[in-house]
């Protein structure tokens, strides 16, 4: 198994201060900054996106990643979807970048 480069927590936080101009995001937003901020090549960047918006998160967990929240502790999201966000984002890149 490849080991991740960045820790998921820190990626995440890096992902909700660069789309934080977007005012929602959209897959493709997601893929990009992935690919340009996360350390990951486009393939994968695409593969976490989609994994991300075919996931069950609600709307206002999808727009936490492009918050200017520091964290997710800083969103409105209750503990509950802050667990649930980073379930899926933590699965979905596991997962694309071990494929």
């Amino acid at each position: 198994m490849k080991r991740i480069g960045l820790p998921l927590a820190a990626l995440l936080t890096a992902l909700s201060l660069t789309l934080t101009a977007c005012g929602g995001v959209s897959e493709d937003d997601l893929a990009e900054e992935l690919a340009d901020n996360g350390g990951v090549s486009e393939a994968q960047a695409d593969c976490i996106a989609e994994k991300v918006f075919d996931s069950d998160l609600n709307d206002d967990q999808i727009d936490a990643l492009g918050s200017d929240a520091e964290n997710l502790e800083d969103t409105d999201l209750s503990a509950e979807e802050q667990a649930e966000l980073l379930e899926v984002f933590t699965t979905a890149t596991t997962e694309c970048i071990t494929e």
